[in-house]
């Protein structure tokens, strides 16, 4: 499971996408997380999580912490889906095809 978010911020973001991450840095299930910011506009950022599966996403987005770091991050969010299901991951031993966590209904 991945995230990722696109936002517009100034250079007070990294400060504000850290106390994020460490936030969710916490909670069982977190594989990792990155901010990045763009080249070419250095108003856009982006922060990408990787989670264990949806129920680690949702819970770890969920707590208490996370709320409260998240709260000023998420102001200069652009609204998007941002929650994907990773279905095809490249190592060095080649790809790998995922299942799908979705119901079948």
């Amino acid at each position: 499971m991945i995230v990722v978010t696109e936002h517009r911020g100034g250079d007070d973001f990294l400060d504000l996408a850290r106390s994020l991450l460490e936030a969710l840095a916490a909670a069982e299930g977190f594989l990792d997380g990155r901010v990045g910011r763009s080249p070419d506009d250095p108003q856009v950022w982006t922060i990408v999580t990787s989670w264990r599966d949806v129920g680690s996403m949702r819970r770890g987005f969920g707590s208490f912490d996370a709320k409260v770091a998240a709260a000023p991050v998420m102001v200069s969010a652009v609204d998007r889906v941002s929650a994907f299901e990773v279905m095809l991951e490249s190592t060095e031993g080649g790809v790998e095809v995922r299942s799908s966590d979705r119901s079948q209904d």
